[in-house]
């Protein structure tokens, strides 16, 4: 009897699960799954088990799965990002190296 009433004075994790799915929803749009495509597959899968076990009500499992699955998307958006800051400055340098060779005849002397 007692496990029950701490069942039902626990509230569903609807903000947390909003917030997992808010943070897919930006690693996805950051091109994670070209990115970071595993930690996208991690924030995937705990946000399935987040939203089963809030329909099972073990609403303290959700709280935990959500918040990981949150944690799993931030860490693929990152990574997202990152790689493609790099592949931003690796196309600029490219174009610096060319710039400067066409600058200092390097191409005529060749």
């Amino acid at each position: 009897m007692i496990l029950l009433a701490a069942c039902a004075s626990t509230p569903p994790p609807t903000a947390e699960l909003a917030a997992a799915e808010a943070a897919l929803n930006d690693a996805r749009q950051a091109k994670a799954a070209d990115f970071a495509p595993v930690e996208l597959g991690f924030a995937r899968d705990k946000l399935a088990v987040a939203q089963a076990a809030i329909e099972a009500r073990q609403y303290d499992r959700a709280r935990d799965a959500a918040a990981q699955a949150a944690a799993d998307a931030e860490l693929a958006l990152a990574k997202s990002r990152a790689a493609q800051a790099r592949r931003e400055v690796q196309r600029r340098s490219e174009e610096n190296t060319q710039l400067r060779r066409d600058l200092l005849g390097e191409e005529k002397r060749r």
